[in-house]
């Protein structure tokens, strides 16, 4: 595919860009199927894919829900970052390509106005019409604030800190960013994410980088546009502040933040309308198949749950001791062992 795109369609063209490798298919597809079901008739819905080895069977099954005002492609990552010398990063085991894919943006889509990213862990409720149709004239970007300005956790505030940002109720969510790519210097992007990737340390990788990039420099969009469901789920007293009670009654777009997902925990909050949403997919049958496989695999952690608690004591303990590089990794560890050590607490709570 050639490395710049031209929309699919001549008019009324809303792009949505997606980056996924071939496990997370299913729950793209779930997504994408959201975006379908609330679609406006009067609009066509350009969907753009980074692709890390999703297979033809998936992009057919994809295909196969797609209605006449959609089009889908999909964009091979591993070409795009052929020019770079990524060694640095995978040598050390901390980053995923994953990480770059956004950058590519401004770069391959010169021929759009605005360009929708979207998480694969987010349910669409909207027509997303109004989302495009936002002035961003002066602004990189349409964002939404991140949990951290209600949860205030301060080991996050202080991490926020040090990229830079004295105001951590100014630090986004990059699940949602509608970039504006008319106010975008794709050189001097690409340049500048390498550049902060080399010299910072960065607990959330991709998402400080571009709170980095674009501070100040981007409009803030009201939280139903990408209501993070943890907030109020962990944070219940929370749910007096208006302007999360009210996206909470009407998110237009659900992430599902947090190693808590609907498709591993059908019961937590929110999660029955991507269950709907799933339903209706030909993922079904392989969602359902591959929670059954984790659900043996929790169970699995939870039998030899004290090696995890060594482990994890153990890796919390490096993280505190060593600088540098390691320490870098060893609080990348830590951070994705969290999840599975919170899963086992809840579990041991409720027996």
């Amino acid at each position: 595919m050639s490395t710049k795109l031209k929309p699919a369609f001549d008019k009324n063209n809303l792009c949505i860009v997606f980056a996924s490798d071939t496990n997370y298919v299913p729950y793209m597809g779930v997504s994408i199927k959201s975006i379908i079901d609330n679609a406006d008739n009067n609009y066509n819905y350009d969907i753009l894919v980074f692709d890390d080895g999703i297979t033809d069977y998936q992009k057919k099954l994809i295909s196969s829900m797609l209605p006449d005002n959609f089009s889908i492609r999909y964009i091979d990552v591993k070409s795009l970052l052929n020019d770079f010398d990524t060694s640095f990063l995978i040598a050390g085991g901390i980053w995923s390509i994953a990480t770059y894919y956004r950058i590519f943006i401004p770069q391959i889509l010169q021929d759009y106005k605005k360009v929708l990213y979207l998480d694969c862990d987010i349910l669409v409720k909207d027509s997303l019409v109004d989302l495009f149709n936002t002035n961003l004239k002066g602004y990189m970007g349409g964002c939404i604030i991140d949990s951290v300005k209600y949860v205030q956790s301060q080991n996050r505030i202080k991490d926020i800190s040090k990229l830079g940002i004295s105001d951590y109720k100014k630090y986004f969510n990059a699940g949602v960013i509608l970039f504006n790519l008319q106010e975008i210097d794709a050189v001097s992007f690409k340049k500048d994410f390498f550049h902060t990737l080399k010299t910072k340390e960065l607990p959330f990788l991709d998402q400080d980088i571009l709170n980095i990039l674009m501070k100040d420099k981007y409009k803030t969009i009201d939280i139903s546009y990408n209501y993070q469901y943890h907030i109020l789920n962990e944070h219940p007293e929370l749910r007096n502040i208006a302007e999360l009670a009210k996206a909470e009654q009407n998110p237009k777009i659900i992430h599902y933040t947090t190693g808590i997902k609907p498709w591993n925990t059908p019961a937590a909050p929110l999660a029955n309308y991507w269950w709907f949403v799933a339903r209706n997919t030909p993922f079904y049958e392989e969602i359902i198949y591959n929670n059954t496989r984790m659900t043996n695999s929790y169970l699995h952690t939870i039998i030899y749950r004290n090696r995890y608690f060594i482990r994890y004591g153990i890796i919390k303990m490096l993280s505190i001791l060593s600088f540098g590089k390691l320490h870098r990794k060893f609080k990348k560890m830590r951070k994705d062992l969290q999840p599975k050590i919170r899963a086992i607490k809840r579990f041991c709570r409720n027996k």
